[in-house]
């Protein structure tokens, strides 16, 4: 299991609906992952992460979260902290969807704007990806493969799938 390092100057933040909120894009993703075979999937949840690298400090990321990228009355935000996920016995799942470094991502660089228009330090870069959080059994190369088909395009994307705390 490998677990991420990252340099000081890099925030990861989560941003995802409350659990009281239902989640489309979540239903309509378990949808394509059961077509693909997945059938044990049971839920999946859907969130957006913010990858912001730059001399920016983390209080000042916190008040970028929850001033221009979280809404507080149906998304709740995390800053993530690399650490290694537990063996879970294959029952919940994280899949991180990147666009790969050649690509643009338009979005982080309007994210990158609006810190800097919020009279905050601007970015070097701001990377956005998709996580789906998944509950149910699967076998990660069954997973890899699915996600490559109904997720990501592997032509742009960068899939990570990797066990998760429940």
């Amino acid at each position: 299991m490998s677990v991420r390092v990252l340099p000081s100057n890099t925030h990861l933040i989560e941003v995802r609906l409350r659990p009281e909120h239902a989640d489309a894009e979540g239903a309509a993703a378990l949808t394509l992952l059961r077509a693909q075979g997945l059938t044990s999937l049971i839920e999946a949840r859907v969130a957006r992460l913010y990858e912001i690298k730059g001399p920016i400090s983390a209080n000042q990321v916190l008040q970028a979260t929850k001033d221009l990228l979280c809404d507080a009355v149906t998304q709740e935000h995390r800053a993530i902290t690399p650490s290694p996920a537990p063996m879970n016995g294959a029952n919940f799942w994280r899949v991180e969807v990147w666009l790969k470094p050649t690509v643009s991502d338009p979005v982080g660089e309007t994210v990158r704007d609006a810190i800097a228009d919020m009279a905050l330090p601007r970015p070097e870069t701001v990377r956005c990806a998709l996580v789906y959080r998944l509950v149910g059994r699967a076998n990660k190369a069954a997973l890899e493969k699915a996600v490559a088909r109904s997720l990501a395009n592997p032509l742009i994307h960068r899939a990570v799938v990797s066990e998760a705390h429940p």
